[in-house]
């Protein structure tokens, strides 16, 4: 006797929208933890902080897709070449923290 095999079709992957991206790391961006509080409670112009969001979403695409090839030899990086992602997050969020204390 042959058994009936059922296939299953593995379900097929949302691929999320550019807007859905956007929304995502600005709300991660808001919600992060800034001392007692939140980004979003410094009240941030929304132009700035989709500005940093954006920032964040060019980090992560170059990090994930950037190729990066091999110098030929005899050519040397400038000494500090290498850029911290997180640290461009970090200095824009301490930015937007003193902007907002000098509007006080």
């Amino acid at each position: 006797m042959i058994a009936a095999l059922s296939v299953q079709a593995a379900p097929a992957l949302e691929v999320p929208t550019p807007q859905a991206i956007e929304r995502e790391v600005l709300d991660n961006v808001k919600h992060q933890a800034l001392g007692t509080g939140t980004v979003e409670d410094l009240a941030m112009p929304d132009e700035f902080v989709r500005r940093i969001a954006d920032r964040v979403i060019r980090a992560s695409f170059e990090e994930r897709y950037r190729i990066v090839v091999q110098d030929p030899p005899g050519i040397r990086a400038a000494p500090g070449a290498a850029v911290l992602v997180g640290g461009v997050v970090a200095v824009a969020v301490v930015i937007a923290f003193v902007v907002a204390r000098l509007r006080r």
